[in-house]
């Protein structure tokens, strides 16, 4: 008899009640998280760019900066504007928006979307922090574009563009499709590679720092996916 009141119960609760996975205990989970790794990355920043400075990581950055600025040309400066794209801020916020909301609207259920979006903004809130409390310059090259912040360590770039491999978990959670799950993890690898190299070529960025963005967009995935739980699922699949 307690069975079916319990089930009568989640039946009667709205669906946008009932699946939400983010409490009180994963929002203190994710918060003690998003410090630790802000002081991971702080510390990291400081030792590479001051405590060791100059360095052999340091000197690298420096001669692939060089290397890449000497070799542009027309064809490439237009490459490295579109490789940059999906990860620029506009971008990455409005079509996180529009996957968010066919998530919730294909599922009935918030687990897809809240994992989305709160990976998004743990990564955009530790890049944010890190890079000020850090405050490399960026390459001493000519820059192709003009940004407002002047920091370099690490890459929010290449970090957001990490990030975006949360879809291709959803579609190794949501679909049997080797099609579908192949595209997903080729996206998901290949697009933080084309952003950093985007990102490097156009003076924005040193080695160590997309290799940082990668770093911490991988990390956030990690933590975001542990945190969150999926609550009540209410359908299965979605490409076959």
């Amino acid at each position: 008899m307690t069975d079916v009141l319990q089930t009568n119960d989640r039946v009667a609760t709205p669906w946008w009640k009932r699946t939400w996975p983010l409490g009180r205990t994963e929002a203190v989970q994710l918060l003690v998280a998003l410090v630790a790794v802000i002081a991971c990355f702080v510390v990291l920043g400081e030792i590479l760019t001051q405590w060791t400075a100059p360095n052999a990581v340091v000197e690298l950055d420096t001669r692939t900066a060089e290397d890449l600025a000497a070799g542009r040309s027309a064809s490439t400066n237009e490459l490295a504007s579109w490789s940059v794209f999906l990860a620029n801020t506009p971008v990455k916020i409005g079509l996180s928006i529009v996957l968010a909301g066919l998530a919730v609207w294909r599922w009935r259920r918030w687990y897809e979307a809240a994992l989305i979006g709160v990976t998004l903004a743990f990564e955009a809130t530790a890049y944010f922090t890190t890079s000020r409390l850090v405050g490399r310059p960026r390459p001493d090259v000519e820059r192709l574009i003009d940004s407002p912040v002047d920091t370099s360590f690490p890459s929010g770039h290449v970090a957001a563009a990490t990030v975006y491999a949360v879809l291709a978990i959803i579609v190794m959670q949501r679909t049997e499709s080797s099609r579908a799950r192949f595209v997903a993890i080729a996206l998901a690898v290949l697009l933080p590679i084309a952003v950093a190299w985007g990102r490097m070529y156009q003076g924005m960025h040193f080695l160590s720092d997309v290799v940082a963005g990668t770093v911490l967009g991988i990390v956030s995935i990690v933590i975001c996916h542990r945190i969150l739980r999926p609550h009540q699922p209410e359908t299965k699949g979605w490409i076959s």
